[in-house]
């Protein structure tokens, strides 16, 4: 399943303000021109990374190698979130018939061993991300692992909205109201046969918030209910 959140992401020459270099004394201009190039670089490879991630948000939808391929332009053996934007790629491709929304009869292992392995990787980079707990609930649960399923979804719950809205990659508070939700969503459905009566209340709370107007990934709501 793949997150649709729009987001505008400004480039990062807007938020730093650059010193300017003139009128130092000569034995610090040494020092000063190594700042200046060091922050010069770090400003194009941000400007890189916001520019691939919006093109990635674009994207992923309609053509999910597509948009992994943006995330491989960058350095994303070290980036938790990169990592996870991979891992949601293969697991679409693993369940959805290719160039399609038709769900698979049966689920692609190659590609399902493929986003196991990036969202473990990003898991273990950073495990309290709400995203990247997400996608490794939903893998865990195409695995018939629901109990480490169940851990992932109500561990975004406790984190809260304001917490979420504050991580690295955030998209504000709509974003973190519309994933804590979606967790209660998918809490349903895990619950719907072993504890009826928990699965019912997470079906209310996320119903309850639907009205108040919260955003969902659900859509349209009657092809995801457990019939």
């Amino acid at each position: 399943m793949t997150f649709l959140f729009s987001c505008s992401i400004p480039p990062i020459r807007s938020l730093i303000k650059i010193p300017r270099l003139h009128n130092f004394q000569c034995q610090k201009m040494h020092v000063c021109k190594s700042t200046f190039f060091d922050i010069c670089a770090y400003l194009e490879t941000m400007d890189k990374l916001n520019s691939m991630l919006a093109k990635y948000r674009e994207t992923v939808a309609i053509d999910s190698a597509k948009a992994r391929g943006y995330i491989q332009k960058l350095n994303y053996r070290e980036n938790f979130y990169l990592l996870q934007c991979i891992a949601q790629t293969y697991l679409d491709e693993s369940r959805f018939e290719e160039g399609s929304d038709k769900m698979r009869r049966t689920i692609n292992l190659r590609k399902w061993r493929m986003a196991e392995k990036y969202i473990i990787a990003a898991y273990t980079l950073n495990s309290n991300n709400a995203e990247v707990l997400y996608t490794m609930g939903e893998v865990r649960k195409v695995n018939h692992r629901e109990d480490l399923a169940i851990y992932c979804f109500e561990k975004i719950i406790k984190l809260g909205v304001n917490k979420i809205a504050r991580q690295e990659y955030s998209r504000g508070n709509a974003f973190a109201k519309e994933l804590i939700n979606d967790a209660k969503f998918e809490l349903y459905r895990l619950h719907f046969y072993d504890n009826p009566k928990l699965s019912a209340r997470y079906l209310r709370m996320y119903k309850s918030a639907l009205a108040k107007g919260v955003d969902t990934i659900f859509k349209p709501l009657r092809k995801f209910l457990v019939n």
